[in-house]
């Protein structure tokens, strides 16, 4: 009996243990495809104010009333949330020079380029 006890606890810590790697892969996936897409929306809409790192630095920058933020700046202030940040991105600062993205990309586009952009500093 003992045997069998044993038998059966081992097949359950393996099927345990291949439930969590596959979470974790799966995880892991999400992740990666996450990042794709911030980078590639970055790239595609941001990058030529933002320039490459986010600093503010991008090829239109000095052709502009008002300097792009420095999103690394802002994703480092205290009280300052990717969330809070999302919301800035969609609705935009007309006066700042910064166009309203709502309705061009989801408020999961703006996180995932705020998480590409931190990744890559």
């Amino acid at each position: 009996m003992k045997n069998i006890t044993k038998l059966h606890v081992l097949a359950c810590l393996g099927f345990v243990v291949s439930m969590m790697t596959f979470s974790v892969n799966s995880a892991s996936l999400d992740d990666a495809s996450h990042f794709a897409n911030g980078k590639a929306k970055y790239q595609q809409l941001c990058q030529v104010c933002h320039g490459d790192t986010g600093l503010g630095d991008g090829p239109t920058a000095a052709s502009l009333p008002h300097k792009p933020a420095n999103i690394p700046n802002k994703l480092g202030k205290l009280f300052t949330t990717k969330n809070s940040l999302a919301d800035d991105i969609l609705e935009g600062e007309v006066e700042s020079g910064m166009p309203a993205w709502q309705g061009i990309i989801t408020r999961q586009d703006t996180l995932d380029i705020l998480t590409y952009l931190e990744s890559i500093q």
